[in-house]
């Protein structure tokens, strides 16, 4: 029986025992995990247990996954509905999601992106690019448009065969321009970002800031579109890039009144938020309508990616955890990026995890209400 109280300790993971835990100055809390043990099970939890002891919240809605096959679609809505999620909005290629929409339009929503798929096809990423963002819209009544704008993609874009992609992947290059006119001309009103990336990527692979440019240097270029595209929502993924400082978060939304976030990328935001969840707590009573639930779950064989049971439940059980228990302890799913800025960290190993206690009707509106205003005008 789901209990009513989102604020209580998670009792069957707490049931468990604690693996000993270890302190870096630079990667915080962590837990050494077995070679063996399951990347996203590590502590053996009953995900299915677990899911029924988390509050009875009502539908949720998931704004922010990657759902690319109909067998992944099938194993991710039979976990989704043991947590209560009602459906999904994805970033999924064209050619994919027209596979997927007859049988699973009804609870799998698209989101326009370019097909990743076919990054070594030229075109891939500008004039391909334009004609699916007329064919989600058309064919899908697609709502959101995602632009992908990490520091990686200019590593990225010069893999690709097509000369005219090597800025393509930066918000303020021509192409996107381009790209965002149509979409607004065609009636999209809610565009997504990815901006920047993980504090401890700065400090590891985006080192090189005159390649990468900083941290700070990535929202420039999304302050002039948030400028410019002033009647459209934008949904900053990830908790805007920046879940690591959320008085600088609070900035970017008081500037910008059309902007909003999303919860997602699962390892990244347990890792930042669980340092400060009263924090994460006080920054959602602040913006009770523009914080909503994601969780990057990536269900695409496609992609070369596993898909499992324990994988797509581990991330939905963790963000819920995150979000609306007191929970304290390790979290069972491992971080790869610990022993990146700590060689001294064992490989694998997890991070800790600590609940914000969020309830009452600010989790209404994180879980449901707001993506469900804010896409699909309710």
């Amino acid at each position: 029986m789901k209990s009513n109280s989102p604020a209580q300790e998670n009792p069957a993971a707490s049931a468990h025992a604690q693996p000993v835990a270890g302190y870096s100055d630079t990667a915080g809390t962590y837990y050494p995990a077995p070679e063996s043990a399951d990347p996203a099970n590590t502590l053996g939890l009953d995900y299915r247990a677990l899911a029924a002891e988390l509050s009875d919240t009502g539908p949720i809605i998931d704004v922010h996954t990657h759902v690319g096959t109909p067998e992944a679609a099938e194993l991710f809505l039979e976990v989704a509905d043991l947590f209560q999620v009602e459906r999904t909005y994805t970033m999924t290629g064209l050619d994919n999601a027209r596979v997927l929409h007859p049988d699973f339009g009804e609870r799998i929503k698209f989101i326009c992106v370019p097909d990743y798929l076919k990054k070594d096809t030229p075109g891939t990423f500008t004039t391909q690019w334009l004609k699916d963002i007329e064919a989600f819209r058309h064919e899908f009544d697609s709502q959101v448009i995602k632009f992908w704008c990490a520091p990686r993609g200019r590593d990225f874009a010069e893999m690709t065969p097509d000369p005219e992609a090597a800025d393509a992947m930066l918000l303020d290059s021509p192409i996107r321009k381009q790209g965002m006119k149509l979409a607004y001309d065609l009636g999209y009103r809610v565009f997504m970002t990815h901006v920047g990336d993980p504090d401890t990527w700065f400090a590891t692979a985006y080192a090189d800031a005159d390649r990468y440019g900083t941290k700070l240097q990535q929202f420039e270029p999304l302050e002039a579109a948030l400028e410019e595209y002033r009647d459209v929502t934008w949904i900053g993924a990830h908790m805007g890039g920046y879940p690591e400082d959320l008085d600088w978060l609070q900035g970017m939304l008081d500037r910008h009144p059309n902007y909003v976030v999303d919860t997602s990328a699962c390892k990244w935001q347990i890792r930042e938020l669980s340092k400060h969840p009263e924090a994460f707590k006080a920054f959602c009573q602040r913006n009770p309508g523009r914080v909503l639930f994601g969780t990057d779950i990536v269900a695409n064989q496609h992609m070369n990616n596993s898909i499992g049971f324990d994988l797509f439940a581990s991330r939905f059980w963790a963000v819920r955890t995150m979000i609306e228990t007191l929970y304290d302890g390790p979290s069972p799913i491992v971080d790869p990026d610990l022993p990146k800025v700590d060689p001294a960290v064992p490989n694998p190993s997890t991070t800790h995890l600590r609940g914000a206690g969020i309830g009452g009707d600010l989790l209404r509106d994180m879980y449901f209400n707001n993506t469900a205003r804010i896409i699909e005008g309710a």
